[in-house]
């Protein structure tokens, strides 16, 4: 299932990118033929639109962007799901309940309940490990230090699912880099023709690549620190709920 859907996140990605590019392709090749020098023309460049001089690292730059914005897209959808938890009420949020042995038990016997109807999330989990403590140890530090630690757990592994994410960014400016320096090799390699047009064109394409990658890479970052504030967030929200609403309230 996980292996799917990453496959399927590439597979979209791939998609969006290539029509993006055979639309600039389509488009530059329009003005060219009309002889057009204008404006459209320059943005048909800018976006990879003479594809074998050079648009093809835009195509690539196009690809790792929408791979990263998918990815980015899921782990906020995750965050939803998780969310739902809540949802569920295995909690008090009443101040005045003050919460008996038996009563954790019956709030563990809903956590694991709600698992087996597929409601498995964050929440039922934290609450499962802390009722479970309590039940062996009758120890309300004990409950605070398990929720603490399975709240760790959870952030490192919301962490280690962003790693394709981290990796994208990084590759996103590297790439517009690489054709930078591909165009200026070949801009040097042809400067003893003397074409002082064709060496200027070579250049103009090695740092449109670059612009392009620094302008997409500025998007999905924003993206990512969003959804890092949100996934800090997220957790943070969870030890908070499960500390007032079954920790506070447990008479030991």
């Amino acid at each position: 299932m996980y292996l799917s859907k990453k496959v399927s996140g590439i597979l979209f990605a791939l998609i969006i990118a290539s029509i993006i590019e055979v639309a600039m392709v389509t488009g530059y090749y329009a003005t060219v033929a009309e002889g057009d020098p204008t404006f459209f023309n320059r943005i048909f460049v800018l976006a990879g639109g003479n594809f074998l001089t050079g648009g093809y690292i835009q195509w690539l730059t196009f690809f790792a962007f929408f791979w990263s914005m998918i990815e980015i897209r899921d782990c906020f959808r995750n965050i939803n799901e998780q969310k739902k938890g809540y949802k569920l009420k295995l909690l008090p949020t009443n101040d005045k309940i003050v919460l008996m042995a038996q009563d954790v038990m019956e709030i563990l016997v809903k956590a694991q309940e709600a698992e087996k109807r597929k409601n498995k999330n964050l929440v039922t989990n934290i609450i499962k490990k802390a009722c479970t403590k309590f039940r062996t140890s009758k120890n309300i530090s004990e409950m605070i230090e398990i929720i603490s630690i399975q709240t760790e757990i959870d952030k490192n592994k919301s962490e280690s699912d962003q790693s394709n994410i981290r990796y994208l960014t990084w590759l996103i400016p590297s790439v517009g880099f690489i054709g930078t320096v591909l165009g200026i090799s070949q801009a040097l390699t042809i400067a003893n023709s003397g074409d002082m047009q064709l060496i200027t064109s070579t250049l103009g394409v090695a740092f449109d690549t670059t612009l392009v990658a620094l302008i997409l890479s500025i998007i999905v970052m924003w993206f990512y620190h969003k959804l890092q504030e949100e996934t800090d967030r997220l957790h943070d929200e969870i030890k908070e709920y499960v500390i007032e609403n079954l920790v506070n309230k447990v008479e030991a």
